[in-house]
């Protein structure tokens, strides 16, 4: 499981690292300015989508919390859109509107750090199924 861990960390650092630097990148040849931290966003998403992945790996060994980790996911990612909303609240709701690209470079890591996270926790949630067929054969 600690192997599992560090692959999750090392696969969201990886992305983080790889992007971040990307998307940066092009923001600055292309003299764009943006009214929140580019680096907060991704570190936010990196921290998150970490964290999620890691405690579903964890409650995916219990046997209590293995029938419920449909709706732990769910409750998990509601809970980092609110998160997210409350932190960023300023920079997103903020008395000015985002434009379309503003939006765009807003939804970037969103989408990409969730693409990851729903890998992992599928990943994990058809070794569970898997399990559960083995046991009824």
């Amino acid at each position: 499981m600690i192997k599992q861990i560090v692959l999750y960390f090392i696969s969201f650092l990886s992305l983080f690292l790889v992007v971040f630097f990307i998307h940066d990148f092009i923001l600055n040849n292309s003299k764009s300015y943006l009214p929140f931290s580019l680096f907060q966003m991704y570190s936010f998403h990196f921290s998150a989508s970490f964290i999620i992945a890691s405690v579903f790996l964890l409650l995916s060994k219990s046997i209590k919390w293995a029938s419920q980790l449909g709706y732990i996911y769910m409750f998990t990612f509601f809970t980092k859109i609110m998160f997210f909303v409350l932190i960023f609240k300023n920079s997103i709701l903020g008395d000015k509107n985002l434009t379309k690209l503003e939006g765009l470079n807003l939804l970037i890591p969103v989408f990409l750090f969730l693409f990851l996270e729903v890998y992992f926790i599928a990943k994990i949630l058809n070794k569970k199924q898997d399990k559960k067929l083995l046991k009824k054969n």
